[in-house]
C-alpha cells in the first residue's frame, strides 16, 4: 500500500474560478471501473443528502459524459481548475498515491466525503456561499436533482515523488451555490 494525499478545489456557479494549480508532467489514462465508481459516488451524495433533508440525485448521462471529458483533460495536463461549464455546480479532488492503483470504491467515497466533511464549518446561523464549505453545500444542495463524475489517472511528481494522481470531477445540475438561496437549499441535518 502507498502513500496517498487528497486535494480539493471549490468554485463558484457561473465560471468564475477561486484558484488553480499545475503539477509536474501527466500523462492521462483511465483503468477505474467507470459504473462502479459513478454508483458508489451517487450513493454516497445521496446518503449524505438524505440526511440534510434533500432529494436524491439521479444520475445523468449527458453530466456523466461532460464530467469525464473534464477529468481526462485534467489527468493529460496535470492542471487543477474547473471546466467553466456553463449551467452546472462542479466539485474536484485529486488523490496523489504511490499505489499503481485505487479501488474505485475507495476513490468515490473519499472524493464526496472529502467535500461532505466540510459541513463542520457551515454557518446554518449565516448561511451562504464560503471557499472553506462551497463543496459541501453543493453536495447537499437541495435544489440540485442530477448528477454525473468522471475520473481519469494521470502522474505527478510532488517534491520529487512520483505520483499516480486520480482526478475526480462531480457535475449538479441545476447548479448549486447560488447566493440569496443557501437558507432554502442547504438544510440543518
Amino acid at each position: 500500500m502507498g502513500q496517498q494525499i487528497g486535494v480539493s478545489l471549490v468554485g463558484l456557479v457561473g465560471g468564475i474560478f477561486l484558484g488553480s494549480f499545475s503539477i509536474g508532467q501527466v500523462n492521462g489514462q483511465s483503468a477505474l471501473d467507470l459504473a462502479t465508481f459513478r454508483s458508489d459516488a451517487l450513493a454516497q451524495h445521496n446518503t449524505y443528502r438524505a440526511n440534510h433533508h434533500a432529494p436524491a440525485l439521479t444520475s445523468s448521462n449527458a453530466l456523466n459524459t461532460s464530467a469525464q471529458r473534464w477529468a481526462d483533460r485534467l489527468a493529460a495536463t496535470g492542471e487543477f481548475e474547473h471546466s467553466g461549464t456553463n449551467g452546472v455546480g462542479e466539485n474536484l479532488y485529486v488523490s496523489y498515491t504511490t499505489a499503481s492503483s485505487i479501488d474505485a470504491e475507495t476513490l468515490a467515497n473519499g472524493a464526496v466525503k472529502s467535500w461532505y466533511d466540510e459541513v463542520s464549518k457551515y454557518d446554518y446561523g449565516n448561511p451562504g456561499f464560503s471557499p472553506e464549505t462551497g463543496h459541501f453545500t453543493q453536495v447537499v444542495w437541495k435544489g440540485s436533482t442530477e448528477l454525473g463524475c468522471g475520473t481519469a489517472q494521470g502522474t505527478a511528481t510532488l517534491n520529487g515523488t512520483r505520483y499516480n494522481a486520480f482526478y475526480v470531477v462531480c457535475q449538479y445540475a441545476p447548479a448549486g451555490n447560488v447566493q440569496g438561496q443557501f437558507a432554502e437549499n442547504v438544510l440543518r441535518p
